[in-house]
């Protein structure tokens, strides 16, 4: 081969080989690349354990598991119902899935340990029309319980039922209701249309962002002293009132009127009217005090 033709071969090697090795560190252009799913967000770890769970005496036996269920979020203006029978209570917290993730713990209770576990074994926990609810086939209440903790998106409505076991909600931003009848309750960063009440418990609220985001607040308890937390910058018209306990209050307001069984202050630029109240309890209403600049601050242009 003629000197001048091989360096024309070897010059068009180089550049095929070029081409090739930038082809290869080039992924621009691979579909699979310009396709690949963003992972979901994983959901908060559950907390509900049997870890707490003892006999009542020396003589009782229990036995408790817990389950996992995973159910579509109802649709735009209908509630979940989480209904705790006799002896369970309920925890639910928003989280930032599309879908309603629960465990669920039971616990049977006998003389003894055989007894308990069948006892466990026969409850069915059933979700049909978005209703969260366990049985047993017989009907009876006796010698079982259910306990729920239940991670809905923010945005969901609930209607939560106890008769003996504390009710906790986290971060809900909807319609919520709920009634119990011996247990505390506690709302924690709910916000929406929240309305509801126990008769024998502790009320406790706190509050968070700089205003209520929704048409009302209106809780209470007859046998139990209420516990109210608020943001240092807060803008809400509170009313709290008890009929045989004290009202007090540490608010950043001068716009206030506090009597010995009621309060009534209007905080910020005021807003929506949120009510809390008790019978035989205190009202014990806080606001966090904003944060103060050093006293040895200079101006950076002076």
């Amino acid at each position: 081969m003629p000197p001048a033709a091989m360096k024309i071969h070897l010059l068009a090697l180089l550049l095929l080989t070029a081409g090739s090795v930038l082809a290869q560190k080039t992924p621009a252009n691979n579909p699979v690349a310009k396709n690949m799913a963003v992972p979901a967000s994983p959901a908060p770890a559950f907390t509900l354990s049997c870890a707490t769970e003892l006999p009542a005496s020396p003589l009782q036996k229990i036995y408790c598991e817990t389950r996992q269920l995973k159910l579509p979020a109802p649709p735009t203006g209908t509630a979940l119902t989480v209904d705790a029978r006799a002896d369970g209570g309920i925890n639910v917290r928003a989280w930032a899935g599309s879908d309603v993730r629960v465990r669920a713990r039971i616990t049977g209770r006998a003389a003894t340990a055989e007894t308990a576990r069948a006892l466990a074994a026969a409850v069915r926990v059933g979700t049909a029309n978005n209703t969260l609810r366990a049985e047993l086939a017989n009907g009876s209440l006796d010698g079982w319980a259910v306990s729920y903790e239940v991670l809905v998106p923010a945005a969901t409505d609930l209607i939560l039922k106890a008769i003996a076991g504390s009710l906790t909600m986290e971060n809900i931003q909807g319609v919520l209701r709920f009634e119990n009848t011996t247990g505390n309750v506690r709302l924690s960063g709910v916000s929406g249309d929240v309305r509801g009440r126990t008769t024998n418990g502790e009320l406790t609220l706190t509050l968070t962002g700089d205003t209520w985001m929704g048409p009302a607040l209106d809780i209470s308890t007859v046998n139990g002293n209420v516990i109210w937390q608020l943001p240092p910058a807060y803008a809400a018209t509170l009313l709290a009132r008890t009929t045989r306990g004290r009202v007090s209050a540490e608010l950043n307001t001068k716009r206030l009127s506090v009597l010995p069984h009621s309060l009534a202050a209007t905080l910020g630029k005021g807003g929506v009217q949120l009510k809390v109240s008790t019978v035989n309890g205190n009202v014990r209403v806080v606001q966090d005090h904003p944060p103060q600049l050093p006293a040895d601050t200079i101006d950076a242009e002076e």
